[in-house]
């Protein structure tokens, strides 16, 4: 497929970054960020945000509260305009019980971007224990009126396989991702 003469001028994006561009339109206001602990090399995503909170389920970098959001939530962590949830659901015991809080932390029109795999390589932290379909995530999310949901991969093409070969002792596959936003009914 042919890139238009605007697409040419624009640098290479990622499927997420893209997306963000495309899709994304965070409501302004409080933000929260799960899973906000900052690998070594990674961005810290509270500086993207004038209010903001971090939480993780472990100290550390970017982490401005630990909590198990599978939990019964806190009564001082209040509502979010926003949430960022990447690449966290997988590594959830119960993801529908982190969903259900997340949206109890969201107010009435809040927005949601959301990244989780679909397909992707096995990264323990603290396990790696789920995948998700599209549909799957809208069951999560039951009060989320998706906008945008869509697969991304960097890697696959539409005419093409590619066979799993073995990295690090696991199967390794082209990552997957399903990409969504929404807004709070």
């Amino acid at each position: 497929m042919k890139k238009s003469e605007a697409e040419k001028r624009l640098p290479d994006l990622l499927p997420a970054e893209r997306f963000a561009r495309d899709h994304v339109a965070p409501r302004a206001g409080r933000t929260l960020i799960v899973g906000s602990f900052v690998a070594e090399g990674k961005e810290d995503r509270r500086a993207r945000y004038p209010k903001v909170l971090g939480v993780d389920m472990r100290p550390g970098p970017g982490v401005d509260r630990v909590l198990n959001l599978e939990d019964q939530l806190p009564d001082d962590l209040g509502q979010f305009a926003h949430v960022e949830c990447w690449s966290v659901l997988e590594h959830s015991r119960r993801p529908w019980l982190l969903a259900a809080n997340i949206e109890r932390l969201m107010k009435p029109g809040a927005t949601l971007h959301l990244t989780v795999p679909f397909v992707w390589r096995y990264h323990d932290y603290p396990g790696d224990l789920w995948r998700f379909t599209h549909e799957a995530v809208q069951e999560l999310f039951p009060g989320i009126q998706w906008s945008a949901i869509r697969y991304a991969s960097d890697k696959l093409r539409p005419d093409t396989y590619i066979r799993a070969r073995e990295e690090e002792g696991h199967p390794y596959f082209p990552r997957t991702e399903v990409l969504g936003f929404g807004v709070k009914r």
